[in-house]
């Protein structure tokens, strides 16, 4: 071994037997180049092989990672949920509980982004055939797209807060009857019994799609089932013993009276948009 101070060459131990200075371990061992300046030996590696350290992941793909396998788990586990009510739709949703609160959710979502999409596709569709006509008897395109914000958007948000209203009418009529419950569990068999009707709907929206007149029977079917059928089920569902609280007749009835109530207030939400969708491509004759 190679005295780093000295030079002089030593056959082993820790210190240079010609000045005392501290020899280099074997990791560190210093060896003379070729034009005799001391030059640092390479790391020495245990066994055969190579050693590598391995680098963490950076946390930003951890996170992403961890979204990503969140996102498969919610929606497998939406759809299995999903094809089990359209199986059993009644005995299903009656076991509905918290645990599917996050699946009634995205159900609620489903259902009123499915409504404005039918409605812009087929006005899309008849704008359509307008534009054919100009281009056909004038000679000029007219040129006409229905404005997705107004048609869209804004009654999206309108319908989401009107499930989550009727959902809201529901959990009072299940507490008059003096049934305990929480108002998750009666958001998730809201939305549980909710599903068919989101089936139904989605029919609408390819029938809509290839400009096929039916998609509005559809619709309506749509529209006043989960107006009138969903809240009487959800009441309906809650069976007890004793006869105390308020008549499920007369729960479903205020639920009515309510639903009524918000779509009046909500109507210049879920309709006006509309109504100045056609009055800004009609030039203003809806006014």
């Amino acid at each position: 071994m190679i005295c780093p101070n000295c030079s002089h060459e030593n056959e082993g131990g820790k210190f240079c037997v010609k000045c005392g200075t501290q020899l280099s371990s074997t990791s560190d061992e210093t060896v003379i180049g070729p034009d005799n300046q001391p030059v640092q030996a390479p790391h020495q590696v245990s066994g055969t092989k190579e050693e590598y350290v391995s680098q963490p992941e950076p946390a930003s793909n951890v996170q992403a990672s961890q979204y990503v396998e969140g996102a498969k788990k919610i929606s497998k586990s939406y759809f299995n949920s999903f094809v089990q009510v359209l199986k059993q739709p009644y005995s299903a949703s009656v076991k509905a509980g918290e645990e599917q609160f996050i699946n009634g959710i995205i159900t609620i979502i489903l259902y009123s982004l499915l409504v404005p999409l039918i409605i812009y596709f087929a006005l899309k569709g008849v704008i359509g055939d307008l534009n054919d006509f100009g281009a056909e008897f004038f000679g000029e395109s007219m040129d006409i797209n229905p404005p997705f914000a107004d048609v869209v958007i804004k009654p999206f948000i309108a319908y989401v807060i009107f499930i989550f209203l009727i959902a809201a009418f529901s959990f009072v009529a299940v507490k008059l009857a003096k049934v305990n419950s929480s108002f998750k569990e009666i958001v998730s068999r809201f939305a549980s019994f909710l599903i068919p009707f989101v089936t139904i709907l989605a029919l609408a929206l390819i029938l809509s799609l290839l400009n096929v007149s039916l998609f509005i029977y559809l619709l309506f079917f749509g529209l006043v089932g989960a107006i009138f059928l969903v809240p009487a089920l959800v009441v309906t569902s809650y069976s007890k013993a004793s006869q105390e609280g308020l008549d499920k007749v007369y729960g479903i009835l205020i639920t009515y009276v309510l639903t009524f109530i918000a779509l009046r207030i909500m109507g210049e939400m879920l309709f006006d948009s509309l109504v100045s969708a056609f009055s800004s491509i009609f030039g203003g004759g809806f006014y």
